[in-house]
């Protein structure tokens, strides 16, 4: 079986890493067919397909592949009583639409059918029957300022939880933010089932970030209200976090010792990391104590240009 996954173009590099990461995350064995706008991919084993799309944020749909041609889809798609068409140029999809009224007898409901068949016009043509459709709209409700307590400096929970998948952490595992602030990560990474530990030097910040954890039925965190590099909470699976910077910072004087011995610290506590970084100037830093897998570069919001590192033990 071939799968496309509809990338959302909003970042070059983030879609696709996403995607494999989450992939990895549930142990799904692939082989890469194309990717350029789309991800394409062939399995051979069942997978629950609505389950990852729960867990992606920067893609639109997940769709099988069920044919090159017209000839080839009607074929291969399995309509059960109602059908929408979607992609591709009118014409085409008024064509399609006759030749599935006439041969499959199958009839058109564009508010609620029960299949979707997509057109793809990348490097060919693809017909695909959706299977899972993204809800990109739950991240735009989730936004800091719909929250019981909001930063300014807060990522839009979209970025948050592809630093997440990054990660490629599992349900029950145990992920750490050392600069939780309002708990932004920690939101998007205990919806997805993972535990967390959430700390800050901050008091205000903790406080704000227990209310919005509890705002949104997750229970299964810790919080600290201390510095991370005094305080001991143990070896996790995995650590994100988005590094105070500049003059948003009280630390602002001594920022970049605090990157370093920060930095020191996660490798001691966990042998995946994704960090956000206002520059590339720790690279030779970090690679004293992780593999750097990947580098991504992001605008998390309005002119703050912020550098996500994929690293590993």
């Amino acid at each position: 079986m071939q799968i496309l996954f509809e990338l959302s173009k909003e970042h070059p590099t983030l879609p696709y890493a996403e995607i494999k990461a989450c992939l990895n995350a549930y142990n799904i064995y692939y082989e890469e067919v194309y990717h350029n706008g789309i991800f394409v991919i062939e399995v051979k084993e069942k997978v629950n397909w609505k389950k990852i799309s729960h867990r992606i944020a920067m893609s639109y749909s997940i769709n099988e592949i069920v044919g090159y041609s017209i000839e080839e889809m009607l074929d291969n798609v399995e309509i059960e009583s109602t059908f929408k068409i979607e992609g591709g140029n009118f014409e085409l999809r008024k064509k399609i639409g006759k030749e599935i009224l006439e041969k499959i007898g199958k009839k058109v409901n564009l508010e609620e059918p029960d299949t979707i068949i997509k057109i793809f016009d990348e490097n060919r043509i693809y017909f695909c029957r959706e299977i899972a459709k993204i809800d990109r709209s739950s991240f735009e409700k989730r936004r800091p300022f719909q929250r019981p307590f909001s930063h300014p400096t807060t990522m839009h929970p979209r970025i948050a939880r592809v630093l997440v998948n990054l990660t490629g952490i599992k349900e029950k595992e145990i992920l750490a933010d050392p600069f939780c602030g309002g708990g932004g990560i920690l939101i998007e990474a205990g919806l997805i089932g993972a535990n967390i530990i959430g700390v800050d030097v901050k008091k205000k910040l903790i406080e704000g970030c227990r209310k919005n954890l509890e705002y949104y039925g997750i229970k299964n965190y810790e919080l600290y209200n201390a510095d991370m590099n005094k305080i001991d909470f143990g070896k996790v699976n995995a650590v994100v976090t988005d590094f105070p910077y500049g003059r948003a910072s009280h630390l602002s004087d001594k920022i970049d010792k605090l990157y370093k011995n920060s930095i020191k610290k996660i490798s001691e506590v966990t042998s995946k990391a994704v960090i956000g970084l206002p520059s590339l100037n720790f690279t030779d830093e970090i690679e004293k104590y992780f593999d750097i897998e990947q580098i991504h570069c992001a605008r998390v919001h309005r002119s703050l240009i912020r550098f996500f590192y994929v690293l590993k033990l």
